[in-house]
């Protein structure tokens, strides 16, 4: 629960109407659908729930994500392995997120409210991802003991090797090293918020924010998902790290858009809108036109990386070219599936506030 900050904003938007203008025109022209193995992995995931997440409420809530869907939509064209291996990390990542934000039992500590076994279970973590790449990437176990494996982290025994199998440095490990390590201890500065009781700014949200959305793993597997592999020029250059920050961006916002009333619900408003009306005074629908404009300026500096990529493709061999386009269009079918998930998951409960135009008229 937060403190007289935190339930100030609250407060301040309880009673009044969300509503957030149809926002389909921005992903219009990206790619998007459903994967054909949805069905499939839905059975896939939901039996690797049963195997790690150990507590009975934990396990309903994560069954209710919906992971195989959620993993059909954000890669429409993927095969089934591939799609399997997108859906563990997945799983690994709203699992340990959930664990660090929010308490299953209000009454009974744990790692949502004690900041000391939670920052334990971050490098236990770290430790333990590190170690599993170490190991797949030499083909021997490192020297000295392994490290402690973390029920809440278990699941990522499962993902490592399957990335392994992939394509030689289709991969670069210790760049997805990094990234997830980033996830991992970007959850700690977003925890002392919400154990103190007190809002970051707008500043102080964003230094954490992409890490904790954890869009960065995700983008740095986007030749494995498509089972190719790139020259470095074109997977690494600059216009890849604008397509980077820009998938993560969109999501996050959108994600802040769709999630308010849950967010409210759950009393946790680390959320963009409610610190945007906090530090800056603007109104609830000042806040969401603001919002909705860097969505639409994130799309167009987004369509600009993608079209100089492509134009840097052409001194490529038709090959090349065609997994250059697959390559980027996971980028895009990433950003129009968070989309989808949002509007329609029963984890944000919105979707009956979806009027005809496709905007929505939220009640909070």
């Amino acid at each position: 629960m937060f403190g007289d900050e935190g339930v100030a904003a609250l407060k301040s938007l309880r009673g009044q109407m969300l509503e957030i203008p149809d926002l389909r025109p921005i992903y219009a022209n990206w790619t998007s659908g459903l994967n054909r193995h949805c069905d499939e992995l839905r059975a896939f995931i939901d039996e690797k729930i049963d195997l790690y997440v150990k507590d009975p409420k934990a396990r309903l809530k994560t069954k209710a994500i919906d992971l195989g869907w959620f993993t059909s939509l954000c890669y429409p064209t993927a095969e089934i392995e591939q799609l399997k291996t997108m859906a563990l990390i997945s799983m690994v990542f709203f699992v340990f997120d959930d664990t660090i934000d929010k308490e299953i039992e209000y009454d009974t500590p744990d790692f949502a409210s004690d900041f000391d076994a939670a920052t334990k279970l971050r490098k236990d973590s770290i430790s333990y991802m590190r170690y599993q790449f170490s190991q797949y990437r030499t083909g021997t176990s490192p020297n000295g003991p392994s490290p402690r494996v973390p029920q809440e982290f278990a699941a990522f025994e499962e993902f490592s090797p399957r990335v392994m199998a992939g394509i030689p440095s289709q991969t670069d490990l210790d760049h997805l090293a990094d990234d997830i390590q980033e996830f991992i201890e970007a959850t700690s500065l977003e925890q002392t918020y919400r154990l103190s009781g007190s809002l970051p700014s707008i500043e102080e949200y964003w230094t954490y924010r992409h890490g904790v959305g954890a869009v960065f793993p995700y983008c740095s597997l986007h030749q494995y998902v498509n089972d190719i592999r790139l020259p470095d020029a074109l997977a690494y250059g600059e216009e890849v790290k604008v397509l980077r920050v820009e998938t993560s961006f969109q999501p996050l916002l959108c994600n802040d858009l769709y999630s308010l009333k849950k967010e409210m619900r759950e009393d946790t408003p680390t959320n963009l809108i409610p610190i945007m009306i906090a530090q800056t005074g603007m109104s609830l629908d000042s806040v969401i036109q603001e919002l909705v404009e860097q969505m639409y300026s994130s799309a167009r500096k987004f369509e600009a990386a993608a079209a100089s990529l492509r134009t840097k493709g052409r001194d490529y061999d038709e090959n090349t070219q065609k997994q250059l386009e697959m390559f980027i269009r996971a980028f895009e079918s990433f950003q129009t599936g968070c989309f989808k998930f949002f509007m329609n998951s029963r984890r944000f409960g919105v979707k009956n506030y979806n009027q005809e135009d496709g905007s929505y008229i939220i009640p909070l």
